[in-house]
């Protein structure tokens, strides 16, 4: 008899540069370490099945991050998360851990979309700020070009853009709060965003707030 999870956790400051690859290999170590029996998949190369909702962009923080795994036992929900919880490293916190039924839809084909709160440096000014998302939102198109692995690509960033706010921020520096799309069509990623709006992301501090699924 199994059993499938959905783990929500953050990735706080002190792991935020973990490769994608490098979150995976410690929530294995963090599994193995807590005693739970894994699912594995079947073949020459078996692999326990857990699968992240969108992996997070590497210097990005996350308050709600989702993971799905099956187990090949049965656990109670908030003991699992106690249990857990004694064995992440510093940076990541266990915040929930809720029961799904197998054969329900996976993670990624519910998502629609991510909230992202940026601390914005304090040489911005807020006003511009203000104009520039005011401009953002209103635009019908935002083409811009992405280059990966030396080819520039066009694309237009405004469909992925579902909301833009600039608020006063609590230190020196305005808050942007974003909502981003993501669906089968494609991510929308907060660094662009901040590109558009004038901004270097390397001085900004970006956290995912959560992830929105389908009702």
């Amino acid at each position: 008899m199994g059993q499938r999870l959905r783990v929500i956790f953050s990735r706080g400051e002190e792991t935020k540069y973990l490769s994608h690859l490098e979150l995976m290999r410690m929530w294995e170590r963090v599994f193995r370490r807590a005693g739970w029996r894994l699912a594995y998949s079947h073949g020459f190369n078996p692999h326990p099945h857990f699968s992240f909702a969108a992996p997070l962009p590497v210097g990005v923080a996350g308050e709600a991050e989702m993971m799905e795994l099956l187990l090949d036992e049965v656990r109670e929900p908030a003991e699992a998360s106690q249990q857990l919880s004694g064995h992440v490293p510093p940076g990541v916190g266990v915040v929930g851990i809720q029961e799904i039924p197998e054969a329900a839809p996976t993670m990624q084909r519910q998502l629609v979309a991510a909230e992202y709160r940026v601390a914005c440096p304090a040489s911005a000014s807020l006003d511009r700020l203000r104009v520039e998302a005011a401009r953002m939102m209103e635009a019908a198109t935002l083409p811009r070009q992405r280059v990966r692995e030396g080819k520039t690509r066009s694309y237009d960033l405004r469909p992925m853009l579902r909301y833009l706010e600039i608020l006063n921020g609590t230190e020196n520096g305005a808050v942007a709060r974003m909502e981003l799309r993501i669906d089968a069509d494609g991510a929308g990623r907060p660094d662009e965003v901040l590109r558009e709006l004038g901004i270097d992301p390397a001085d900004c501090r970006i956290t995912r707030t959560r992830l929105l699924m389908k009702e």
